[in-house]
């Protein structure tokens, strides 16, 4: 019975996977549940919890770091962040510096890490070394809180959720050591490529300057934030033409036709921050804070830290693991899908070139049919034509009989009535 009952329902009740729930059934309500206040439920609830932002700064001395981050978050953070002055650096070193940031009662926990010393020293060999190690430690610490018995608490988010790596405008390129650090931290964070001085560049040395850095980070296979995210993304379309993002900062606010505006004053004009034809600084705050800091943090913690958990774990000798049993699952869904597409994709061009085939065959036959009757009707024609002229000719040699006729029998009468008369 077990076996017969298993037969009836065999493929009804696919299984669904390790955690994971079978496909619901949709229902039409009868009457108004208030569902639709669920949204603003969460929305209340999301509003009262701290949002955290993790960002590491990179880049050469000298670029203006500093005041750009000022710039970006409208406020003064000098005092916490203090580079040392490249004399006195000896190796890179990590700075991280928190704040909280406050606006309309929504709580953002910022956190900035500095990397003071980055491209400084004559031997580069080694700059990435403690940067990178430092990311590697805090996807670690999230790791080891997943593991401790009160995981069921948050954990602090420690992760750098977004490297802003600052391009010196020399207007030839990227350096040797801006390549190899790219491609190393677009591996294991997301990467936003920033031209820093926007105004050391003229319109048309920008536009130049930035073709050639998206062309050699499209050389270099540097995936850079959001770009190479599109399935992870959305709505930063519009965004995407203005990467690499050349940007300037300033601490000076000037009053411009009536409005406060952050500017750099030189003798010749003004140079305004927010101006989008003097540089991308709007489209970068509107990326960060407005468009993509859900999916910075998402993309931190699906793809580069799952990642990086991934390894760590094949590393500690578990090949068969829950991630990757996960990862087993996911990938044979995904290949079933494939194959199915596949398959589907080649019956349709299976029918439809039977398809063709058959309107082909019954093109030539009905042409074949066509040119028959139209010898039928040829032949008929000319038959018909022989039938006409056959006919003409009886006619006409009956009209001459009757005219033959007809004059026989006029010179009878004229005869007759000669006799008559002698």
């Amino acid at each position: 019975m077990p076996l017969e009952f298993a037969h009836q329902h065999s493929g009804q009740f696919p299984d669904p996977g390790p955690w994971k729930h079978p496909q619901p059934r949709p229902l039409e309500l009868a009457a108004p549940l208030g569902l639709d206040a669920l949204p603003t439920q969460r929305f209340a609830k999301v509003k009262r919890t701290s949002f955290g932002l993790n960002l590491m700064v990179v880049g050469e001395s000298g670029l203006g770091k500093t005041t750009f981050m000022n710039t970006l978050f409208n406020t003064d953070l000098k005092e916490e962040i203090r580079p040392r002055n490249p004399q006195s650096t000896q190796t890179v070193t990590i700075q991280p510096s928190h704040y909280e940031l406050e606006e309309d009662g929504v709580v953002l926990k910022l956190c900035i890490v500095d990397t003071p010393g980055f491209s400084d020293e004559l031997n580069r060999e080694h700059n990435l070394t403690p940067i990178v190690a430092y990311i590697d430690k805090q996807f670690e610490d999230y790791m080891s809180a997943e593991r401790h018995p009160g995981v069921r608490r948050s954990i602090p988010d420690t992760r750098i959720h977004a490297v802003l790596y600052f391009i010196a405008p020399n207007g030839h390129g990227l350096k040797e050591l801006d390549v190899k650090a790219l491609k190393t931290l677009s591996q294991k964070v997301n990467v936003i490529p920033i031209i820093a001085k926007a105004d050391s560049l003229t319109a048309e040395e920008k536009v130049l300057f930035k073709n050639i850095i998206a062309q050699e980070l499209e050389d270099y296979a540097v995936r850079t934030f959001p770009s190479s995210y599109p399935e992870e993304i959305d709505g930063a379309e519009d965004l995407l033409q203005y990467i690499p993002f050349s940007v300037i900062g300033s601490d000076s606010v000037a009053s411009i036709a009536g409005k406060e505006v952050r500017c750099r004053t030189y003798r010749w004009g003004v140079v305004e921050v927010e101006n989008p034809e003097h540089s991308d600084f709007i489209y970068l705050r509107e990326m960060l804070m407005s468009t993509c800091l859900h999916d910075l943090v998402e993309t931190t913690h699906s793809i580069h830290y799952h990642r990086h958990r991934g390894d760590a774990l094949r590393a500690a000798g578990r090949p068969v693991s829950i991630l990757e049993c996960d990862d087993t699952y996911e990938s044979q869904i995904e290949g079933t899908k494939q194959n199915n597409k596949k398959e589907m994709e080649e019956r349709e061009e299976a029918i439809r070139l039977m398809f063709v085939q058959k309107v082909q065959e019954k093109e030539a036959d009905l042409r074949q049919r066509e040119e028959q009757l139209v010898a039928k009707r040829a032949e008929m024609i000319a038959e018909l034509e022989q039938y006409r002229a056959r006919v003409e000719a009886e006619q006409k040699e009956v009209d001459e009989l009757a005219t033959t006729l007809s004059r026989s029998g006029t010179l009878s009468k004229s005869s007759s009535r000669l006799f008559k008369s002698k």
